[in-house]
């Protein structure tokens, strides 16, 4: 079968996000065009993240939601500083060499977590 475009591209890239208060839910995002469509992969540091992933801790915390139309979602619940570090949204299709590849920095802002909103 021949492809007429083997690229894949990245429209929107997973952009850094700060956690303020723990337990919040974190989202990161790409969106990648190709043809075929691309299929994406999410990695934490350099750990690629499944929902069928053996850890209980992580099993239901980190859940990827994928499109029809290239959009990847990652999100994380209730998300803490244990999970601060580099996310990458890696994609190809299978055709041709091309591989794209981009990184989001997750922080976990203590202090404002911290901050008591007591009655």
């Amino acid at each position: 079968m021949h492809y007429a475009d083997q690229s894949t591209s990245l429209s929107v890239e997973p952009t850094d996000m700060s956690v303020t208060s723990p337990g919040d839910v974190a989202v990161l995002s790409c969106q990648l065009h190709g043809t075929p469509p691309p299929r994406t992969r999410w990695y934490r540091d350099s750990d690629v993240i499944t929902d069928d992933d053996d850890d209980d801790d992580d099993k239901y915390r980190y859940v990827v939601h994928s499109d029809n139309n290239g959009l990847s979602i990652l999100e994380i619940h209730t998300a803490s500083d244990d999970d601060a570090g580099y996310f990458r949204c890696e994609a190809g299709n299978g055709v041709g060499q091309t591989l794209v590849s981009r990184s989001a920095r997750l922080s976990f802002n203590a202090s404002t977590a911290n901050h008591c909103m007591c009655s």
